[in-house]
C-alpha cells in the first residue's frame, strides 16, 4: 500500500476495510456515536448567516441537474443522510451518493469522468490535492471563496489550494494522540514520554500480551511527530519547499534515536506491530496507552472502559512531540456536466453550520475556525483533547511530492528498529527523496 495514502487510509481502512487520515481518515471522522451529554443541535441546512444565504442562491443550479456524491460512506451516514435531505428539499436537486474513499478519488474519477460516471463532488485529503489539480480533475472553488476562507482554519485553507488557487471546501480535519485505558493507567504521571516510558517498563507482560504503549512505527506517519518535537521537519518553509529536505536534519536524526528507544518497551518485530494488533489489544484491556487518530472517536468513545485522552507528551530534551494534522474536502469535477449545481453542493454540505452538524452526528472534528463551546459541538473529554491537539499539531505537507517520503521514511524506519544507525538511515531516506523528485522533472 502506497504510503501517500498514509495513516488516515490505513485507520479507515481497517475500521472500514478502519487509519488516520489519517494521516482520515476518515477519517475523516470517527464511528457515529451518541454522546448523552451533547447539546441537541438544531441546525439545519436551510440555517446559514443572511449573507452566505444570499450567496448561495446568486448561483444559479442548471436546469434538470443531478448529482453524484463520492464520500466515505461507513461512519458518515448519520450526517450523508441529514446533510443531503436538506440539500435536496432546499433546491430540488437529486443527489446520488457512492461509497468511494477519499484515497480512491483520483484513481476512479480518471477513467470515470471521461466516461461520463464519475463524481460531480467527491473527497480528497491533503496529499491529494495536488495531484488531483495537476491531473486537471477539479475545477476551482471561485464563486464560494470569500466564504469558504473566512469560516475554515488557515491550514485547511492552505491544504485546499495549489499554486495559490483554492479548489477544495474544507470540511474536517484529523491528527492524531494518545487514547488511554483510565482503568488501567489510574493515578500514573504521564507527562512526558520519560513518564510513559518508566510506566511501561513497569506495566508490560510481554508474555501475556499486556503493554503500556503501542503505536504502529513501521506507518512513518505516525514516526514524523517525533522528529518535528525536536525540530525536524519533511519540506522546509512550513511544509511548502521541496528543495529543502529535512528528514535528516539533527532534530529528525534525534527523533529517530527516540524511536529506536521505544523498542525497550515494544520488544516486538516492526512487522508484528500492527494496527489489528494494538486494536485487539486495546479492545481486550490489555493495552493501556494507544496512539490513535482522531477519526476513531466514535469507536473509543464505545468502548467499556473509560477512555481519556492525553496531548502528545514532551520529549526529553526537546519539545512535545508534534502530530502531523491534514484535512479532507470536498471538490468539484472539472468533468461534472451540472457545475453550478455541484459547487452549490460541496459549499452547502461543508458550511461552519454543517461542520459542527457533523461533529455531532460522527465526531469528526471540524475544518470550520470553532472554539468546541458551539452550540452541537460534542463536549466529551475525547473531542474536546483533540481539538487541543490539533492546535498542537505538524502540518501535514499537501505537495504533489509528498508521494515519495513515506516510502523513504520506511526503509530508514525498518534499518532503525533492526538496530541500524538513525543517521546512516535518515541520510539514505533523504537521499532518496531528492533523486525521486528530481527524476519526476
Amino acid at each position: 500500500m502506497q504510503r501517500g495514502r498514509y495513516f488516515m487510509k490505513k485507520k479507515l481502512g481497517l475500521v472500514m476495510l478502519s487509519t488516520l487520515m489519517m494521516f482520515t481518515l476518515a477519517a475523516c471522522g470517527g464511528n457515529a456515536a451518541t454522546n448523552s451529554g451533547n447539546q441537541s443541535s438544531n441546525v439545519t441546512g436551510s440555517q446559514t448567516n443572511t449573507d452566505e444565504t444570499a450567496a448561495m442562491d446568486e448561483l444559479k443550479p442548471e436546469e434538470g441537474a443531478e448529482l453524484r456524491l463520492w464520500t466515505f460512506i461507513t461512519d458518515l451516514k448519520p450526517f450523508t443522510d441529514y446533510a443531503l435531505k436538506e440539500f435536496e428539499q432546499k433546491y430540488n436537486i437529486k443527489v446520488t451518493v457512492e461509497d468511494v474513499g477519499y484515497w480512491d478519488s483520483i484513481k476512479r474519477l480518471s477513467t470515470d469522468g471521461p466516461a461520463g460516471v464519475g463524481a460531480d463532488v467527491f473527497g480528497l485529503q491533503t496529499p491529494d490535492v495536488a495531484n488531483a489539480v495537476q491531473s486537471g480533475l477539479v475545477l476551482p472553488n471561485d464563486y464560494f471563496e470569500e466564504d469558504t476562507k473566512s469560516m475554515n482554519k488557515p491550514d485547511t485553507i492552505a491544504a485546499a489550494t495549489h499554486d495559490g488557487i483554492l479548489y477544495g471546501y474544507p470540511w474536517n480535519v484529523y491528527t492524531f494522540s494518545l487514547y488511554y485505558n483510565k482503568d488501567l493507567v489510574k493515578d500514573a504521571k504521564l507527562e512526558t514520554w520519560d513518564d510513559i516510558i518508566a510506566f511501561s517498563k513497569k506495566f508490560n507482560d510481554v508474555k501475556n500480551n499486556k503493554f503500556g504503549f503501542l503505536y504502529e512505527p513501521k506507518t512513518s506517519a505516525f514516526d514524523v511527530a517525533f522528529m518535528t518535537g525536536y525540530g525536524g521537519y519533511i519540506f522546509g518553509n512550513n511544509e511548502t519547499d521541496v528543495n529543502d529536505i529535512g528528514i535528516n536534519n539533527e532534530g529528525s536524526v534525534k527523533g529517530m534515536q527516540f524511536i529506536q528507544s521505544l523498542r525497550e518497551i515494544i520488544p516486538l518485530e516492526l512487522a508484528d506491530v500492527t494496527n489489528n494488533l494494538k486494536e485487539g489489544l486495546w479492545s481486550q484491556g490489555k493495552l493501556a496507552i494507544n496512539m490513535d487518530g482522531s477519526w476513531a472517536i466514535g469507536e473509543h468513545n464505545k468502548q467499556p472502559f473509560p477512555v481519556g485522552v492525553l496531548p502528545m507528551p514532551k520529549l526529553a530534551g526537546g519539545e512535545n512531540a508534534m502530530p502531523l494534522a491534514g484535512s479532507t474536502g470536498y471538490y468539484v469535477s472539472s468533468y461534472s456536466k451540472y457545475p453550478n449545481a455541484a459547487k452549490l453542493l460541496a459549499h452547502f454540505i461543508t458550511t461552519k453550520e454543517m461542520q459542527i452538524k457533523n461533529n455531532e452526528l460522527t465526531g469528526a472534528l471540524p475544518a470550520a475556525d470553532v472554539t468546541g463551546t458551539e452550540q452541537g459541538m460534542r463536549n466529551d473529554e475525547l473531542t474536546q483533547g483533540f481539538l487541543k491537539q490539533i492546535a498542537s499539531s505538524h502540518r501535514f505537507p499537501g505537495l504533489y511530492e509528498t508521494k515519495y517520503v513515506w516510502p523513504a521514511l520506511d526503509a530508514a524506519i525498518a534499518d532503525v528498529w533492526k538496530g541500524g544507525d538513525p543517521k546512516a538511515a535518515l541520510d539514505k531516506a533523504a537521499g532518496k527523496l531528492k533523486t525521486d523528485i528530481a527524476n519526476q522533472k
